[in-house]
């Protein structure tokens, strides 16, 4: 994983794996069928750095600080926003997703709330890391291309836009990740109630 983390996916490969182990490019091969496999592997390997222990822990709370871990795992690893969705859940994988499952059904969510929770909680921390990671990627052009974007808007016509842009360059954009993860809890409870 250092040489995804260095490079990206695209910097890895067999050989490049192979050299950085000491090992030549067809001894890997004893071990996995193609570089494929070698991603779903890394993908479920990602996954296996999610802590998901929830000893003595409230449902929602529980899941809150599973996101919480996900979205930090996935923030240090921003090559795997982009195989996360491409490869099928690995035995790691599917363990974190069906501890979120059992998390939400036995927070007392109906049935349909508790799947639907699954997958804004989910999805929420997948969209937050893909977008993280397309800042990092062009974090060398994004202050030039917003200063850019903001010589053509006029202030009189979006205001709330300039100022919005303005607030991202002055430094003040602090993470909104854990506000709207729990938005998506409370909200999930307050809808609970109401059915």
């Amino acid at each position: 994983m250092l040489i995804a983390d260095e490079k990206g996916v695209g910097g890895l490969s067999m050989r490049s794996l192979a050299h950085s182990l000491g090992f030549e490019v067809m001894a890997l091969y004893n071990h996995i069928a193609n570089k494929q496999e070698l991603l779903s592997l890394m993908v479920d390997a990602v996954a296996g750095m999610i802590e998901v222990e929830t000893a003595d822990t409230r449902s929602l709370d529980a899941v809150r600080s599973i996101a919480v871990s996900a979205h930090t795992v996935l923030s240090q690893h921003p090559w795997i926003t982009e195989l996360w969705q491409q490869h099928l859940p690995g035995p790691v994988r599917t363990d974190f997703m069906d501890t979120l499952l059992r998390l939400l059904k036995e927070s007392g969510l109906s049935p349909d709330l508790a799947h639907l929770g699954f997958h804004a909680v989910t999805n929420h921390v997948i969209g937050y890391a893909i977008q993280e990671a397309n800042m990092v990627r062009s974090k060398r052009h994004t202050s030039t291309t917003a200063e850019e974007f903001l010589a053509g808007m006029s202030e009189e016509r979006n205001p709330h836009m300039v100022a919005h842009v303005r607030q991202h360059l002055a430094g003040d954009s602090s993470s909104s990740f854990q506000f709207v993860l729990d938005l998506i809890l409370d909200g999930l409870v307050a809808a609970n109630h109401e059915s």
